[in-house]
């Protein structure tokens, strides 16, 4: 098989990109060919079978989890499906065996979510310790430098605005040998760039960016050594004490399903093409960017998929960019323009020189 991919062979596989050009993935990504069909087929066998197709139900998901394992390097059975990469964060901390006078650290600047889910830990007695990144080539280091003390470090792989990737090999490294552990946001990595799961003691992911499965579904990923010593605070018939799992009842079948078809999609293009080719999409963006006079914030060795942009008027440029059909995201200070491998070199051409275009309009 070639290590590259030809954009015009599967461009008709995304109808949508023959009306625009669709840079958001980082957002939400086009779905798979066949996801539609996969979630129809679950819903037709409910439709003629009811409870007697639950044997399809259950092999779909071991398959599944098969498929998932593979690709992010960990166990079947380390996997906890949820409702979202942010639901699955959430029941991860909550379930941590963390004590009063325990400090846990985040990135300041981290996705609400991560954040977020880490505010009920202060009700326990906690200190959560937000760690300002002034320099974005220098945010795993900031982190690095924050753990001493620290029982928990929480931390997105990919950053949401800057799409800045912390090395992780590193964090893991620097978390284990004082004893801290580690939990990671995914879900602007999985699909994007190789993802080693095991890594963390929590990974977390879903599924409606790079890996194009739509909403509904998401996975917490947790070390056996960590597992041991949960305490969940969600219970349900599917994880009544003594149980470890995190989750707590059914799983999203019809999600799993469509999960199934965009995995079967990605893996007979190759996971490893994808990520080269989103790498190289990435590079490129970038490289013309910064020739015609931009601030690409997104450090070029931390780069996963994403190129961000530090403009006066993310809003606005996002807003002028989509009247001509070029679809990007304002993130806080940043316009995220994020490249799947069924973009083209002619997309990024089209973009920037729209974006010169409005610069001049600017000055």
């Amino acid at each position: 098989m070639s290590e590259t991919i030809d954009t015009l062979d599967f461009r008709r596989d995304f109808p949508h990109l023959d009306r625009c050009i669709y840079l958001n993935t980082a957002a939400t990504g086009l779905a798979a060919p066949g996801t539609g069909e996969a979630a129809a087929r679950m819903y037709g066998e409910l439709q003629s079978r009811g409870y007697d197709a639950q044997p399809l139900w259950m092999a779909e998901r071991r398959r599944v989890l098969g498929l998932l394992a593979r690709l992010l390097n960990v166990e079947a059975d380390w996997i906890d499906f949820a409702s979202s990469s942010t639901d699955a964060l959430t029941r991860a901390l909550q379930a941590l065996p963390l004590k009063a006078g325990e400090r846990v650290v985040v990135p300041d600047d981290d996705f609400p979510s991560v954040k977020a889910a880490l505010e009920d830990l202060k009700s326990r007695g906690i200190t959560v310790a937000r760690v300002p990144i002034a320099d974005e080539a220098q945010r795993t280091e900031a982190l690095i430098d924050a753990l001493p003390g620290a029982s928990l470090l929480a931390v997105s792989h990919v950053h949401w605005e800057t799409g800045t990737r912390v090395d992780l090999a590193r964090l893991s490294a620097a978390c284990r040998a004082r004893g801290t552990l580690l939990a990671v946001d995914g879900v602007h990595a999985v699909g994007a760039i190789p993802v080693d799961a095991s890594l963390a003691d929590v990974y977390v992911t879903s599924f409606f960016k790079w890996t194009l499965a739509g909403f509904g579904l998401g996975l917490g990923v947790v070390r056996p050594a960590l597992r041991e010593r949960l305490e969940p605070r969600q219970r349900g018939y599917a994880n009544l004490a003594p149980s470890r799992l995190l989750a707590h009842s059914h799983a999203n079948y019809p999600g799993i399903f469509v999960l199934g078809a965009a995995l079967d999609y990605l893996e007979k293009l190759g996971h490893a093409r994808i990520e080269n080719r989103v790498a190289k999409l990435q590079a490129e963006l970038s490289t013309r960017l910064i020739a015609d006079g931009f601030a690409v914030a997104t450090p070029a060795e931390a780069a996963a998929g994403i190129v961000a942009l530090k403009v006066p008027d993310p809003v606005g440029l996002a807003r002028s960019l989509d009247e001509r059909g070029i679809r990007t995201s304002p993130r806080g200070a940043m316009l995220r323009l994020s490249p799947h491998f069924y973009n083209s070199s002619d997309d990024l051409a089209a973009c920037c020189a729209a974006l010169v275009t409005l610069a001049g309009q600017d000055a």
